[in-house]
Formats: C-alpha cells, sequence, structure tokens
C-alpha cells in the first residue's frame, strides 16, 4: 500500500474516522457552537495527527495530504468568520481573498516541490525510450 508499515493497519481507520465526523456528526450538531467544537476539534487533530507520523510513503503525496487538511480548516475559519458577523455583507470579501490567498501560500510553500516535480515528469512523458 501507499502508507508506511508503522501506520497502514490503524491510518485509514483514523482518516475514515475524521471524514464521518466531517460530514455525518456535525449534522447532528443543532447549534452553531457545537459545530465549531466538532470540526475545528477534528480538523486541528487531523493536521496534528499527519504532521507526527507522515503516513503516506510519497513525501509529494504527503505534502498534498498535509495541504488538504489545512484547507479543511481554512474552509471552517471562514465559516466561522461568515457566523460571527465580524464583516459587514459588504466586506466579507476581504476575508475571503485573504484566505484565498493563505490558501495559494500553502499550496506554494507545502506542495511547491511536488508541483515542481510533477510538471518535470509531464514534460518528459514521451521523450524517453
Amino acid at each position: 500500500g501507499d502508507y508506511k508499515p508503522e501506520v497502514a493497519a490503524w491510518y485509514d481507520v483514523a482518516d475514515m474516522a475524521k471524514r464521518l465526523t466531517l460530514t455525518c456528526v456535525t449534522v447532528l450538531t443543532h447549534e452553531p457552537r457545537q459545530f465549531f467544537l466538532v470540526t475545528l476539534s477534528t480538523a486541528i487533530l487531523t493536521i496534528v495527527v499527519h504532521n507526527l507520523f507522515l503516513p503516506l510513503k510519497n513525501e509529494g503525496l504527503n505534502a498534498f495530504v498535509s495541504v488538504d487538511h489545512w484547507l479543511i480548516f481554512l474552509v471552517i475559519l471562514v465559516l466561522l468568520l461568515h457566523d460571527t458577523h465580524m464583516f459587514s455583507a459588504k466586506t466579507i470579501w476581504m476575508a475571503d481573498v485573504v484566505l484565498l490567498g493563505v490558501t495559494l501560500a500553502l499550496v506554494t510553500m507545502l506542495g511547491g516541490r511536488s508541483i515542481l516535480d510533477f510538471a518535470m515528469d509531464l514534460c518528459r512523458v514521451g521523450t524517453s525510450g
């Protein structure tokens, strides 16, 4: 498989628990504070577990999965910002633009090397033996 042997037995189960928590458990929450407690704690734990174990054999794939976890966290933060009414309807776009910039920075910093390697591999397609 794609996982390192030391995490192969349990990482898929943990990943599925994260997915079920973010999709099913949140549906059962009735108040925003419950929703944000569940989603933020799940997103933070997911980031920590992934960064502690780096479960995938491929470093580039680990970087992209890390970006994925951070993007989930950022989506929750955007929802939280919208829910707090800190911005008026006319200025909420500023928060969206800033978080979009953070997202692009994350993709570049965490996945930049993998993107470059992918582009180089793509350029070599059809030129080898």
